[in-house]
């Protein structure tokens, strides 16, 4: 196992940087309790957390985290943009302050509902989902299973699969399947740390890697291995093509695939596209103030 561990690392490196949070089921939540640890909203029986911060007639940004994450991996898009827009951080279900069953399986279906819960709670219509790594394909599921409900998707460093009959995803599917197997093996730290560590590409400040390691490795075990053998199913990868406009910010790296840009287009043909050379896996915490600008960019022109 030792001696698979670093080809899934880079495999999955190369195919999705990181794993991270949300999945959906179709029910309709509503309550919304303000209690001492923040705003919750109800959904499948789960307490969601959330933060909503902001103006409340500008339009909505809902940030959903990724892998092992929680809402303080937006804290400087939050902050900063408050002032200007509506502000909603998600904690998926399993991590941050949402609850954290042990007896339930943490899909993608299952943290888009939870997202699209917090929406309706929060009384925003046509939101603009921005999803970090493992948060991507929550925005993704969000929108195949509500069509019509977003305004907008914002793509940071997302992970993803390429539809399971393509010949690179079979290979990546075997390196992530053998990369689970560690995950729930006795050596599980050796390889979350491991895994976590090759998503800085080196270039990560050190104060932040030890920020982002900590919150990490304390996420709750059962929520991080289930929502990770659930990212990995193939029947997710349903290739499709949605017509809502798209904001792609993702860090170069090595295993980052020639044609990444052209497959993002056939996803989303109205796509802004930016790759950076000097960040890591989180962008979005390295180079706060310029993401945030970018971000600020693609939002003037979505208003035009």
């Amino acid at each position: 196992m030792k001696k698979r561990l670093p080809e899934a690392l880079r495999a999955t490196s190369a195919i999705f940087f990181v794993l991270l949070f949300l999945l959906f089921a179709g029910q309709p939540l509503h309550a919304v309790a303000v209690e001492e640890s923040g705003t919750y909203a109800d959904f499948d029986g789960l307490r969601v957390h959330y933060v909503d911060e902001g103006l409340r007639e500008r339009p909505a940004l809902v940030f959903i985290h990724g892998w092992s994450c929680d809402v303080s991996f937006w804290r400087f898009q939050t902050e900063a943009l408050r002032e200007k827009f509506r502000v909603i951080a998600i904690d998926l279900p399993g991590f941050g302050q949402s609850d954290k069953p042990a007896d339930r399986a943490y899909t993608l279906d299952l943290f888009a509902g939870a997202a699209r819960a917090v929406v309706e709670a929060a009384g925003v219509k046509n939101p603009v989902l921005i999803g970090h790594s493992m948060g991507y394909p929550v925005t993704t599921k969000y929108l195949a299973l509500y069509p019509g409900e977003v305004r907008a998707i914002v793509n940071v460093d997302g992970a993803y699969f390429r539809s399971p009959s393509n010949t690179r995803t079979i290979e990546e599917l075997k390196e992530m399947n053998a990369f689970l197997e560690g995950l729930l093996g006795p050596e599980r730290l050796h390889f979350v740390g491991s895994f976590i560590e090759s998503t800085f590409y080196g270039r990560t400040p050190e104060v932040l890697r030890e920020e982002i390691m900590e919150k990490m490795f304390s996420a709750d075990e059962h929520a991080a291995n289930s929502s990770m053998k659930e990212f990995i199913v193939p029947e997710n990868w349903e290739e499709r093509t949605y017509d809502v406009p798209a904001l792609a910010v993702y860090s170069s790296h090595e295993y980052v695939p020639p044609d990444h840009e052209a497959y993002l287009r056939t996803v989303f043909p109205n796509l802004t596209y930016e790759e950076w050379p000097d960040t890591g896996h989180f962008p979005m915490m390295e180079a706060p103030e310029r993401f945030n600008a970018v971000l600020e960019e693609f939002l003037k022109d979505l208003r035009q």
